[in-house]
């Protein structure tokens, strides 16, 4: 059962795009970020399938307005997130390769550290 009709895939797949546009990616390097073949990435630029929620954290994370692209209102960043997306933006590839792996990697490790300082401060 679709969960998106064809008009609402089109309008997030239309604004999806205006990200990426607004960014300066290419279609190469988002289809890259979600691990997924380029092909199916315009489809979901040109609204034939639905990006689904669980890709949104990844493009939020390098700057896509996910809160644009799922109801067409804009979120208004903070000065902090501006400098940090600025910092990213002229990082080389393999520097945003790095971003992403240790972001992987802190999201993997942040379970045991967050128990670990439970832990510390119950024994104090």
């Amino acid at each position: 059962m679709a969960l998106t009709s064809t008009r609402q895939r089109q309008e997030i797949g239309e604004r999806l795009r205006e990200e990426r546009e607004r960014l300066g990616y290419s279609e190469q390097q988002i289809s890259q970020l979600l691990g997924i073949p380029i092909d199916a990435y315009i489809r979901f630029e040109e609204g034939d399938s639905d990006p689904g929620i669980f890709r949104m954290p990844r493009l939020s994370s390098i700057g896509f307005d996910v809160l644009y692209i799922i109801t067409n209102e804009r979120h208004v960043p903070g000065r902090e997130e501006d400098v940090l997306l600025q910092k990213f933006r002229t990082l080389s590839l393999k520097g945003r390769v790095t971003v992403f792996n240790t972001i992987d990697a802190l999201e993997r490790l942040a379970p045991n550290i967050k128990r670990k300082i439970r832990n510390v401060k119950r024994s104090k």
